[in-house]
């Protein structure tokens, strides 16, 4: 039988000693009920299929990690001719390996979108920034220029306003002081009139004490309404430099927000940064495709090299080249698949004997119980074929 004989053909079966342990004593409650007979008995051969397969599976594992030691022994015992060239690629891909690590850890500093937004303006840089950042400058000069005509034209209207209240003052002194000439001629002429005096002098101060005030009052006056027509027409100059310079404003506002716009950014600190990143990431990206295409032209001749010698599995090599130049390498990867193949040793052994037991315990219910041996038999055969 197929199960049988693939776990027990090549062996001799184990006497095992009737220990009657809990399979055992579950057996002889089950027996006389025919349902948990065939229960108990499938249930028996279904561990049996367990262990036989996996016993297949570890077979071809134990087979592939005998392959590879033989294929280990094979490599030791090349001739040097052709060793030689195995071991030179093989140590170039070990360096280029190493190299592809380090790219691995350091190529991607941006998104690909970022990459492909200043590759698609690298003809424009770096002039692009020194083009936006020639706009953010002036930007903040025309703004502080701004700001400085607001505070002198704001001056200039205080002094304005200022001039206007004085000269409204000297109107205000003007009409006083021709009120109290006025009212000192009055009281000269009825001095003169009531009381017979002689007021020619006091008329005489009086005249001189108005032309004084009036003299001083029209220069005041004048030097203010000339002083006020400066300070208007410097107000108004200053409106247009303003207005000039906010037209500049405008248009250099709306350039920077075409520049963002463009670049995708918010200042020019921030494309410079992005573009200088960019320069790295590309010189980067172009170590790595020649490490990337390098790597692969020495795998392909590791592996031309590989092919016409008695080796299992070549592609195998071709990720463990350093094995092929550090003999210490090798011999812990050959000590690890010695370990690996006593482990799988362990485990068939254990699966082998769980089926040894299992077809002991059969055997010892047909041998304690004759009369449902055929019964036994007629279902190991049934279950053989429906499994296989």
């Amino acid at each position: 039988m197929g199960i049988f004989s693939k776990l027990f053909g090549s062996k001799k079966t184990t006497e095992y000693e009737k220990d009657f342990d809990e399979s055992v004593f579950m057996a002889s409650h089950q027996l006389a009920d025919g349902a948990q007979r065939e229960k108990f008995i499938s249930h028996t051969l279904e561990q049996m299929k367990e262990a036989a397969d996996e016993i297949d599976i570890l077979s071809r594992e134990y087979d592939n990690v005998t392959a590879y030691l033989t294929d280990m022994d094979e490599i030791d015992r090349l001739p040097e001719p052709i060793a030689a060239p195995i071991k030179e690629h093989a140590k170039k891909l070990v360096k280029l390996e190493q190299e592809r690590k380090h790219f691995t850890g350091n190529v991607i500093h941006m998104t690909d979108e970022e990459f492909a937004l200043m590759q698609r303006f690298e003809d424009e840089m770096p002039e692009g920034y020194e083009k936006l950042k020639k706009a953010e400058e002036y930007q903040k000069l025309v703004k502080s220029d701004l700001n400085r005509m607001e505070g002198e034209k704001q001056a200039y209207f205080y002094r304005r306003n200022e001039l206007e209240g004085l000269l409204a003052n000297i109107k205000g002194v003007f009409f006083i002081c021709m009120m109290a000439v006025l009212v000192c001629i009055v009281i000269l002429f009825i001095l003169q009139i009531g009381f017979e005096m002689d007021v020619r002098v006091g008329y005489l101060l009086a005249a001189g004490a108005a032309a004084v005030a009036l003299v001083v009052l029209f220069v005041k006056n004048m030097d203010m309404q000339k002083e006020l027509r400066v300070v208007e027409m410097t107000i108004c100059k200053l409106i247009q430099m303003q207005n000039t310079i906010k037209i500049r404003y405008v248009n250099n506002t709306n350039l920077l927000d075409y520049l963002y716009m463009k670049f995708e950014v918010n200042s020019a600190k921030e494309l410079q940064v992005l573009w200088d990143k960019y320069v790295n990431e590309k010189a980067e990206r172009e170590r790595f495709e020649k490490n990337k295409f390098d790597i692969g032209y020495h795998r392909g001749e590791l592996l031309a090299l590989l092919k016409p010698l008695p080796i299992k599995d070549t592609r195998i090599w071709l990720h463990q080249a350093e094995a092929l130049v550090n003999p210490k390498e090798m011999v812990e990867i050959r000590h690890g698949l010695i370990v690996q193949r006593q482990n799988l040793r362990k485990q068939m052994e254990y699966n082998r004997e769980n089926a040894i037991r299992a077809k002991q315990e059969l055997e010892d219910m047909i041998h304690t119980y004759p009369q449902y041996a055929s019964e036994v038999l007629q279902l190991m055969e049934e279950f053989e074929k429906r499994k296989l």
